[in-house]
């Protein structure tokens, strides 16, 4: 019983780490396709953002590797 919990909570982790990584890859590209020679547009982000991005890559490379179950 608390495996199938833990395991409900890690793929709620994987999803979550999923999207975070998908909406920054959506916002460079977008950065990248609006910016200009004249007007360069730079992908800027905040150390908090930051370190929730490493974090959901780091999980989604694990969770590649080694799986995501118990």
């Amino acid at each position: 019983m608390l495996i199938e919990i833990l395991n409900k909570i890690f793929m709620l982790a994987f999803f979550m780490s999923c999207l975070t990584t998908i909406r920054h890859i959506y916002y460079f590209i977008q950065a990248f396709l609006s910016s200009t020679e004249e007007a360069p547009v730079k992908y800027r982000l905040t150390n908090t953002s930051l370190l929730f991005l490493g974090m959901s890559v780091a999980y989604i490379l694990s969770s590649i590797f080694t799986g995501i179950k118990i």
